[in-house]
């Protein structure tokens, strides 16, 4: 027990020294560490925080830019101006307002600010095993049972929030628990703070792979998970990062799929779903988007990619009737209701008469929600396989998955060209990967050059921070800004 108390002691006091000066961050993702004195946490009352403070407190959480980042992508749509939606869906689209005036300033900088949160987190524990501090029951080494699954939770909570940090803005701060003064270090580019991500992630399956643990259950809500599996989780992550960091088409084909395609052979075998109980774990972007029919509807891009005849841009506010379809997943997945609840002097091209069924949760069912698809890591690897020039392990992918298990399509031919195929992957992607991963319908558009014209293809540094750098603001976003560099200058129609 000396072992554990001591751990918490030395923790609470790099969390009350460490960094804030640039980053304008508190460290508050464990509330505990506040109360040791009062009432010393377990080492589980650190480590075991640190998925939950990276998932429900950043991804899933009402104020991050999840839901405005979909209506961005066409995925779905929504007239309400909740997070930033209506402001950033607007046709022609608009500059972002960046702005810590702006209605909605909060959404975009608790995101920044919660991911920076988590990174403190795991480097304040890496920190201290570094320095020798070993957790749990020592053997005969010397060596802490629990030390090497709490060293490798803790640089993949690092490598997911240096890779999202990636993923999202156009720039950020690499901050490491090897960094020596954080306060002076630059600003690199979305592609160097990604690449940073990767590299912890696969410190954390090295780790992994060398040791055996069980990580409990109320780690990541809902299941056990071996030290094998956590390997594969981080595997899967740093093929999506490498996937989903490109900004254009052009950055996508330049991506080293060899590699893309390494990571996911070593990646999930199954779905990667946590269990939402709706007490402390619950999906509050999915709650505010999917799950209530007036707040966020799909959007007839997708529709009109099951039926072609199918309006995939709405001009008025008339109920185009029910759309039909060879697959499937039209009459499973997706709802037709002839009342759309939008206001329409905000415009009728949000106006959508198709809600989202397919899954169970919701805030009155508890249940697993899908974080990763292991059909996302196969279609990744398809992708991986077509860019390889590899095409028939492509097609044989393809057709042992979603398309045929679920939409009952008829599988791919043998003959079809690259082109054809990467159309096949996509429309699965699309389809099926709804609400599935954070931003994933946002970066497959941006990848493709379909986000609409004036779209932001990142999110500039939050206002709030700028100027605690004495950075001046700048923005992204609106058609006279497309350079298809920060702001999109394609589109899908």
């Amino acid at each position: 027990m000396k072992f554990k108390i001591l751990y918490i002691f030395v923790i609470s006091l790099i969390v009350f020294s460490g960094c804030k000066k640039k980053l304008d961050v508190e460290n508050d993702t464990n509330p505990s560490i506040k109360n040791i004195y009062a009432d010393p946490p377990s080492v589980y009352g650190v480590a075991s925080s640190m998925f939950f403070n990276w998932y429900i407190n950043a991804q899933t959480h009402s104020w991050s830019p999840a839901m405005s980042m979909m209506v961005m992508a066409d995925q779905g749509t929504s007239s309400w101006l909740n997070s930033g939606m209506y402001d950033l869906s607007r046709e022609p689209r608009l500059p972002f307002d960046n702005s810590e005036s702006y209605r909605y300033a909060k959404v975009f900088d608790h995101y920044w600010s919660k991911l920076y949160a988590n990174i403190n987190t795991s480097n304040d524990v890496l920190k201290v095993l570094n320095d020798g501090m070993q957790i749990g029951t020592l053997d005969a080494s010397g060596q802490g049972a629990d030390t090497k699954m709490v060293e490798a939770m803790s640089y993949f909570i690092q490598g997911l929030s240096l890779g999202y940090l990636g993923l999202n803005y156009d720039r950020a701060y690499i901050i490491t628990e090897t960094t020596d003064d954080p306060a002076s270090e630059p600003l690199s580019s979305y592609s160097e703070v990604t690449a940073a991500g990767i590299a912890a992630l696969q410190k954390c399956a090295s780790i992994a792979q060398a040791n055996n643990f069980i990580i409990p259950s109320d780690w990541i809500n809902g299941k056990d998970y071996t030290n094998n599996e956590l390997a594969e989780l981080a595997n899967s992550y740093c093929a999506r990062f490498l996937v989903y960091n490109s900004r254009n088409a052009s950055e996508n084909s330049a991506v080293n799929w060899q590699q893309v395609l390494d990571y996911a052979n070593q990646g999930i075998t199954q779905d990667f779903e946590v269990f939402m109980d709706n007490v402390n774990w619950k999906n509050w972007v999915y709650h505010y988007t999917y799950e209530r029919d007036d707040w966020v509807r799909v959007d007839p891009r997708i529709i009109h990619l099951m039926d072609t005849t199918f309006a995939a841009h709405v001009t008025s506010g008339a109920d185009p009737g029910v759309a039909h379809s060879a697959d499937a997943r039209l009459g499973t997945d997706f709802v037709h209701t002839s009342v759309c609840p939008f206001k329409p002097e905000r415009g009728y091209e949000h106006f959508s008469y198709y809600l989202y069924h397919r899954l169970t949760y919701s805030f009155s069912n508890p249940g697993n929600f899908p974080e990763f698809y292991k059909n996302e890591l196969d279609l990744i690897k398809a992708e991986a396989y077509v860019h390889l020039g590899q095409l028939p392990q492509a097609i044989t992918i393809i057709n042992n998955s979603s398309r045929v298990t679920r939409g009952h399509l008829t599988p791919l031919s043998n003959s079809l060209t690259k082109d054809a195929i990467l159309k096949a992957i996509f429309y699965e992607r699309d389809i099926e990967l709804f609400v599935a991963g954070f931003g994933t319908d946002f970066y497959d558009m941006r990848r493709r050059d379909m986000l609409q014209k004036g779209t932001m293809l990142h999110f500039p540094i939050p206002a709030k921070e700028l100027n605690v750098m004495g950075i001046p603001i700048y923005t992204f976003g609106g058609v006279a800004n497309a350079d298809g560099v920060n702001t999109s200058n394609g589109g899908w129609f």
